[in-house]
């Protein structure tokens, strides 16, 4: 991981490259193109696509699991729990087997991912949604900034989704 992640945009936007590494090249570990893309989103010379991306692919994928392909028994999953404080919105919804549904529980993506040990095989769909509420949600409340509110919070990817249950 990089050594720089002293804010949550920081962090997010690390994820992010990740995220963009894994469709350009096919390796979210691919460190040299992660750490440019990096860069470059905290240079603003590239920035995150609109949520509206992530919505379109959902639809494209059609009735299917977004977890695991499954084309039975398909459920709207809140991808931040609502008991977690998560928005109830479009979103923050994936389509889900009740068999994934029903394992992935409350829990967040991140969590669930590394209660199976499988942290880094989130699909896109639902890491690129998940990264762009937290980061729209830590904005709102101007926490995207303070190095200060990270360290003092703990905050790392496994608990991005903390910020919907903070008190402002």
């Amino acid at each position: 991981m990089a050594a720089t992640l002293s804010t949550v945009r920081a962090l997010i936007y690390w994820e992010y490259a990740k995220l963009i590494a894994g469709e350009a090249v096919g390796q979210r570990d691919a460190f040299r193109f992660v750490n440019h893309t990096f860069r470059r989103l905290l240079e603003q010379r590239i920035s995150p696509s609109a949520i509206l991306r992530e919505n379109q692919a959902l639809f494209r994928a059609g009735e299917v699991c977004v977890y695991c392909g499954a084309t039975e028994q398909l459920q709207w999953d809140h991808i931040v729990p609502l008991a977690l404080g998560g928005p109830d919105h479009f979103d923050n919804l994936v389509r889900a087997c009740s068999h994934c549904n029903r394992t992935k529980a409350d829990r967040d993506p991140y969590r669930w991912y590394a209660s199976r040990k499988e942290i880094d095989r989130i699909p896109r769909l639902v890491l690129g949604k998940f990264l762009k509420l937290v980061f729209a949600e830590y904005d709102r409340r101007g926490m995207l900034d303070d190095p200060a509110f990270m360290q003092e919070h703990r905050i790392e990817r496994i608990t991005l989704s903390t910020v919907f249950t903070l008190t402002p």
